[in-house]
């Protein structure tokens, strides 16, 4: 049987790498932390066990590459959907679906499953700490870019609000794994889009000259 060439060993460790980022991700956020292990986790893929080990050198790192490979997606989507800032109430509602999309994906989850970890795994804090920062200063970016739009006549600091807003966001995905449905964050949302509303009637757009 002739050996496989070195670009076919390079792209069957590419496929093999992504079905175990694939697994973890899934059993993280369906068995918790305490469940996902090597064995878990491969035999989800269908994979042997030895390959977590031989790819990702271990269980954390396997969970830190996935991890990191749902928000790249997650972000990504944000800024997409958030590029622009034209109607504070559209916006809202922008917002409104990326979060019901966050729940659905259970990026989150796995975020706080990890978070949790670090109870007993110190060791993954300044890891989680590093992925957490980009979203920090993604909301920064989008509160310097309203408050362009609105126009204050003093502008205000967005870092604490920018770190506020994640860790508030972050908390309001974690209660919605909690509550039996989604009504009080629909509500919430619906009263933020009616205060959009109420901006929008009170601000005027910067003009293009």
């Amino acid at each position: 049987m002739a050996k496989k060439s070195s670009r076919g060993r390079a792209e069957e460790g590419t496929r093999t790498r992504a079905q175990l980022v694939e697994a973890a991700l899934r059993t993280l956020v369906e068995e918790g932390y305490a469940g996902t292990s090597a064995r878990a986790i491969a035999g989800r893929a269908g994979l042997n066990p030895a390959l977590v080990f031989y790819h990702f050198g271990g269980v954390d790192d396997l969970l830190l590459a996935a991890l990191d490979r749902s928000s790249a997606e997650r972000l990504e989507r944000y800024r997409m959907e958030t590029a622009e800032i034209g109607e504070l109430a559209d916006f809202m509602s922008r917002v409104a679906d990326l979060f019901r999309g966050d729940v659905e994906s259970g990026h989150v989850t796995a975020l706080t499953e990890m978070i949790g970890a670090c109870l007993s795994r110190p060791q993954l804090r300044p890891q989680l700490v590093t992925r957490i920062q980009p979203w920090s200063e993604f909301v920064e970016g989008v509160l310097e870019r309203l408050q362009e739009r609105l126009r204050l006549p003093v502008p205000i600091p967005t870092a604490e609000p920018a770190f506020a807003i994640a860790a508030g966001y972050l908390g309001l995905n974690l209660l919605s794994r909690l509550l039996p449905d989604f009504n009080q964050t629909e509500r919430l949302f619906e009263l933020l889009t009616q205060v959009a509303r109420l901006t929008d009637g009170l601000s005027t757009p910067p003009s293009s000259d």
